[in-house]
């Protein structure tokens, strides 16, 4: 059974004749009858008998009407979703992305994937950075958001992107009181601060061992703390000063719940280190039309979302 016969099937249904169908289809009657037969012969009863000068449905065409129609529409389907599927329209994609990464930057770019891409299932898994090129290399997501680059052969860059990071301590800190006395503490000074530090990328790492190397190995307590959330808590609670990302501060900033500090050193501004941002995927394995598509729209919109914070 084909879905020539079974549309066959349908047009002789809607035209109560053969030769009718015939000139539908644009085959010759002779051809319409060896496909009827060939239909009824699969289905093992007849779905037509003789009225007049057409044909009317038999009580075993008319229950098997249904099913044609139904087998058809199914196929139709199939057809369009498989479409759809190779133009990124339909699929599923499964994203690695960081806690941070994924708070402030990928919600609002899958907000505005989904809009675009309506039937494409994005699911997503929360990983820090270092375990996600594994995800990829298991196949078991497409994608992933990180902070700094992969240096996995086999995992390669689809796009990178920077976002500013911020020097901050809650408002009760002393290094707090001096900045609003319009004073900025050193390098060393820093050193021997409580930091709390998460990783944002080789930059920050590089900013760090020159904050520990300023201090002659006098340090504070530094302690790694992960996600972001974490940190605000404590800082919040007054404990510590952390390197985090502005977009992750930015209302408790403009609340004055957290305070930004500067840094001078030789009588200069110090430059604090950007945040680095890469969207990883496999090599050298070809990603689905979803993948690819959800790629494009996170390449084109992080950019803006990272500067507009």
């Amino acid at each position: 059974m084909n879905t020539d016969q079974l549309r066959l099937f349908l047009v002789i249904v809607r035209h109560r004749s053969l030769s009718r169908a015939a000139v539908e289809l644009g085959l010759g009657q002779a051809t319409v009858s060896d496909r009827l037969r060939a239909l009824e012969a699969e289905v093992r009863t007849p779905l037509f008998e003789r009225q007049g000068r057409g044909v009317a449905l038999t009580p075993a065409g008319q229950a098997f009407q249904a099913y044609a129609e139904r087998a058809l529409d199914v196929l139709r389907q199939g057809a369009e979703s498989a479409r759809a599927a190779s133009q990124g329209q339909r699929g599923q994609v499964t994203v690695a992305v960081t806690v941070t990464s994924g708070a402030y930057l990928f919600a609002p770019a899958l907000v505005a994937f989904q809009a675009e891409h309506p039937g494409v299932e994005v699911r997503v898994r929360s990983v820090h950075s270092w375990d996600a090129p594994g995800l990829i290399l298991d196949g078991v997501a497409q994608l992933a958001l990180i902070s700094g680059p992969s240096t996995h052969p086999h995992i390669e860059s689809a796009a990178s992107f920077h976002a500013k990071l911020r020097l901050v301590s809650g408002p009760r800190h002393p290094l707090a009181a001096e900045a609003a006395e319009g004073s900025a503490p050193s390098l060393a000074r820093l050193a021997r601060e409580q930091l709390l530090i998460s990783y944002w990328g080789p930059a920050s790492q590089a900013f760090l061992e020159r904050v520990r190397a300023a201090g002659e190995g006098q340090t504070g307590l530094w302690m790694e703390l992960s996600p972001v959330e974490l940190v605000k808590g404590m800082l919040l609670a007054g404990t510590g000063v952390s390197l985090v990302p502005e977009i992750a501060v930015r209302r408790e900033l403009a609340a004055g719940e957290l305070v930004a500090l500067a840094l001078i050193e030789a009588g200069q501004p110090v430059r604090l280190p950007e945040w680095e941002i890469t969207l990883i995927r496999h090599g050298s394995r070809s990603p689905n039309a979803a993948a690819k598509a959800l790629a494009e729209t996170l390449a084109r919109v992080l950019p803006g979302l990272a500067e507009a914070w």
